[in-house]
């Protein structure tokens, strides 16, 4: 009898492993297949000063609406920008593909070390978020200002214009 209870444990947490493994495959599908590269698309009217001096070729990108994290292109370089972790890590460009409009980069190329980085400033100002960061190796500080998109909900509200046109009458006609 003991034999047959083992040998039904033993089908029991083996399938009960297969489960797992399926579910844990479902919950990490990176881990089977490399994920699908995300859209980056540019945000306008950025300014971007490197030492007090604006460079020549940038642009930052993100993937949505909300600026975490940023892709900042300065000439043919690549920085991945995480202010809420305090991390920028320096990309590799063959891994990202340029498009009219957009570039297409995954999160799963991004490297395991970051650069040194000191000086970390990500603040509201209004009419903009400030990003300021001091990448130690090359002792240059980045200020990254980007606008807030416009609130769309506090303009007022405007009633219907009619779409008959009112004749205006004048002294002389009357």
């Amino acid at each position: 009898m003991r034999p047959q209870k083992t040998r039904a444990a033993l089908v029991a947490l083996l399938t009960w492993g297969a489960i797992c493994a399926t579910g844990a495959a479902v919950l990490a599908p990176g881990a089977l297949a490399k994920e699908k590269p995300l859209s980056w698309k540019p945000i306008e009217n950025a300014l971007l000063r490197v030492n007090d001096a604006a460079p020549k070729e940038w642009e930052v990108y993100r993937t949505g609406k909300k600026n975490e994290p940023l892709l900042l292109q300065i000439g043919d370089r690549f920085l991945l920008i995480e202010t809420h972790g305090q991390h920028v890590f320096e990309l590799d460009p063959t891994k990202i593909e340029r498009k009219t409009g957009e570039v297409l980069w995954s999160l799963t190329d991004r490297p395991d070390k970051p650069l040194a980085t000191s000086d970390w400033t990500a603040d509201d100002i209004g009419a903009a978020f400030v990003i300021k960061v001091k990448l130690d190796a090359e002792k240059a500080l980045v200020d990254l200002q980007l606008p807030h998109p416009p609130d769309v909900g506090s303009l007022p509200q405007q009633a219907p214009r009619q779409s008959q046109q009112r004749r205006r009458y004048f002294a002389a006609e009357k």
